[in-house]
């Protein structure tokens, strides 16, 4: 009785459950475009999605792809709101027209976010979508959000790695100068023992345990929100704490633990649902997978997010000590002005 009491303890324990697998099998890439007015922009350079924007999406995919692939989109207005059935559409990535293995949409009157699904080819599979999005919306929603959170905050980590190793291989001696800044600026966890070691080791002992460096992004943390004042320092840290409701895991962490539940509440014999994280450069958006994909039935169906559609937000600024900042014709400080 003992020791299944104890065994049932440790299952229990946050801190004995298992993290989900890291983001880090290159999927396949679609190639996207945006067109709002008379301007064409690659999807990197666009943040939100707008009502009437035009939309131009393919799969990349090499040329001896064997598996054949279908892709699909599909608009949501909400988690209460179904989508009707011609938000979603198909292309057969396969075929020589651009027209048959290309989408070309608008986004309607009412949407607010948008997923793209590539299914191997099977028999009914756009009724099994267009059912599975309508019949459960919320889900899709929430996936949606969770993805796009996400990416994001992979996208800050990829760009603390890249940073790091860049001056690794050039001036290594001036990482105890740029890592803190770094860290500051893409709210990222930094082990100060790291730079207390010898140089050569230094930007090793920083990308350690990597998926557990991401912190809460203070421009959207509704805990750091009500902070105001309050050193950037502090802000994070009360973000990464258990009663800011992130457990014993980073919020990547957590969000990705979010993914892998909401996925799992929604497969059926015919497929499963894999998300992917995007990343995207140009107007090449590569997916990331954290488990191999599945041919036989179940049949993996992979999932990617494109941005919300919404208003664009731009991210508040963030100044650490007494800065000054230029308001109106005179400079006021960070802290006087934070006060107001």
């Amino acid at each position: 009785m003992a020791l299944a009491l104890a065994a049932a303890a440790l299952v229990e324990s946050p801190l004995c459950a298992a993290d989900p697998a890291p983001f880090d099998l290159p999927g396949p890439a679609l190639r996207i475009s945006v067109t709002r007015g008379d301007r064409t922009l690659p999807i990197a350079e666009v943040p939100n999605l707008a009502t009437g924007d035009r939309l131009t999406i393919e799969a990349d995919l090499p040329r001896d792809q064997r598996a054949h692939y279908i892709l699909f989109s599909a608009f949501l207005s909400g988690a209460t709101n179904p989508p009707p059935k011609d938000w979603v559409k198909s292309a057969e990535t396969w075929k020589p027209k651009d027209k048959d293995r290309r989408l070309t949409l608008t986004v309607p009157k009412g949407a607010r976010q948008m997923a793209l699904f590539l299914v191997p080819e099977t028999g009914g599979a756009s009724g099994t979508i267009v059912d599975a999005v309508r019949d459960r919306p919320g889900e899709f929603v929430r996936a949606v959000q969770d993805l796009n959170q996400a990416s994001l905050d992979r996208s800050r980590l990829n760009a603390f790695v890249a940073a790091i190793r860049a001056q690794e291989n050039s001036h290594p001696e001036f990482l105890r100068t740029l890592a803190p800044a770094l860290s500051n600026s893409l709210a990222i966890k930094l082990n100060p023992d790291c730079l207390a070691k010898v140089i050569e080791l230094q930007a090793a002992c920083l990308l350690e345990n990597q998926e557990n460096l991401v912190l809460a992004d203070i421009h959207s943390s509704s805990m750091t929100d009500t902070l105001i004042g309050a050193p950037t320092d502090l802000a994070l840290q009360v973000s990464y704490t258990r009663e800011a409701g992130l457990g014993y895991y980073s919020p990547y962490i957590a969000v990705v633990r979010d993914i892998a539940r909401v996925f799992g509440a929604f497969g059926n014999p015919q497929f499963g649902y894999l998300p992917t994280l995007a990343t995207r450069d140009g107007d090449r958006m590569a997916l990331l997978l954290n488990a191999a994909p599945s041919f036989a039935k179940p049949k993996s169906v992979l999932v990617a997010a494109m941005p919300a559609i919404d208003a664009v937000s731009p991210p508040r600024l963030r100044v650490t000590g007494d800065v000054p900042l230029c308001g109106r014709g005179r400079a006021w400080s960070y802290r006087s002005r934070a006060r107001r």
